[in-house]
């Protein structure tokens, strides 16, 4: 898994693995997915004058208000899924060159007509990984470049994943509860580069890539505060057990993360639309 909170934008809205209606707790918790993002930008962009920026999966915003500040960037638009991510982005992170939407980056008349050809640049952030039909998102970003148009996008691979991760404990209270996240498959990389290839893409990279550097590792009570709005499997547990839940996983995950210390986290594409 990744050290970080998830933005959310997925096919299907009964399919969602994290609290939507809570914006200002996830805003306050995605401190490492806004360092993803940050990596991949100072790695793969370069701003130009007059660039026109869609951000895919734009969560509460805080990514999408960065890149409206960088030289050169006339205007950023910021979609998501969530009406509240939205809500609360519009509300604390707009600028003079922002806009935010609702819309879902897997179908395709969710695209608005004014969107079609109009980007020099795209970015998704930490979110391709709830989306089970990659094809059809890819698509849909590719539409909205410009020929020559830039993306950058990264997805969790399945081997950071900690979504298996099983306490017996608490199998009582999660018997109807099913994980619904869609990590890319760690030993078919080039498979991302074939994929964004036949929806119109020229690929620059596309490689295993790991997490940005931590200055310190995450303790159990970081952990707890990273998880906490991205575990919606909580609704099935009783309030006052919350605590004792979120602990006993966030030392489960603690283990899976050093066990897989070196391992590529993610893999990670910068592409330019034929």
């Amino acid at each position: 898994m990744m050290r970080r909170g998830v933005t959310i934008l997925t096919w299907n809205e009964d399919s969602f693995t994290m609290d939507m209606d809570n914006a200002e707790q996830y805003a306050s918790n995605r401190g490492e997915q806004q360092n993803v993002a940050m990596d991949l930008i100072n790695k793969y962009v370069q701003w130009q004058e007059g660039d026109l920026v869609l951000d895919v999966g734009c969560g509460t915003g805080e990514v999408t208000k960065f890149m409206a500040k960088q030289t050169g960037v006339k205007a950023v638009v910021g979609f998501d899924l969530s009406e509240n991510f939205i809500r609360f982005a519009t509300e604390h992170n707009s600028t003079e060159n922002t806009s935010f939407y609702v819309a879902d980056a897997s179908d395709p008349a969710a695209m608005r007509p004014e969107w079609k050809g109009f980007f020099t640049k795209a970015t998704c952030f930490t979110m391709l990984h709830w989306i089970q039909d990659k094809r059809t998102c890819m698509q849909n970003i590719c539409s909205c470049l410009q020929p020559g148009g830039q993306l950058v996008v990264n997805c969790l691979l399945d081997t950071a994943g900690v979504s298996d991760i099983d306490l017996p404990n608490w199998r009582h209270y999660l018997k109807d509860f099913e994980y619904n996240l869609y990590p890319w498959p760690s030993d078919n990389i080039k498979g991302m580069q074939s994929l964004l290839e036949e929806c119109g893409f020229k690929v620059n990279q596309c490689q295993g890539h790991p997490g940005p550097p931590q200055d310190e590792p995450l303790d159990e009570e970081g952990w707890k505060g990273v998880l906490r709005p991205v575990l919606s499997q909580l609704k099935y547990i009783p309030e006052e057990k919350h605590d004792d839940y979120l602990a006993e996983y966030s030392r489960a995950v603690m283990k899976r993360v050093e066990e897989q210390k070196g391992q590529p986290e993610q893999v990670v594409a910068h592409a330019y639309k034929i």
